[in-house]
């Protein structure tokens, strides 16, 4: 079973706030509370604490002895973020010519939209 260190660390590096893991494993915000104080895991269900694991596994922690760390990227996702890489290669290379625009062009002369 995991501990309530691990949870914590897994919420922190996958930059979840405590309401949003609380919705996506469909408990309560006090749950998840208790679930990360000292011994926390001990305090609740099985089921709660599976369903809390699970969700953090699905959004990329993966638990390792007195540790978690982010799962590494599979073949699916390697070839999603290259792909997103060329398309923002790209568009920055159709921009590279191009004037910025400025306040002016956005802001008329009392700072509303144009």
């Amino acid at each position: 079973m995991i501990t309530s260190e691990q949870i914590r660390a897994a919420r922190a590096l996958l930059r979840l706030d405590q309401g949003e893991l609380a919705r996506r494993a469909r408990t309560s915000v006090a749950t998840i509370r208790r679930l990360e104080a000292a011994g926390g895991t001990g305090r609740v269900g099985e089921d709660t604490v599976s369903a809390v694991q699970a969700e953090l596994e699905k959004a990329g922690a993966e638990f390792i002895e007195a540790g978690v760390r982010r799962r590494p990227l599979g073949p699916d996702r390697e070839a999603v973020y290259r792909k997103l890489r060329e398309i923002a290669e790209r568009s920055a290379a159709e921009l590279a010519g191009r004037e910025l625009l400025t306040d002016e062009d956005l802001y008329d002369e009392h700072g509303l939209p144009r």
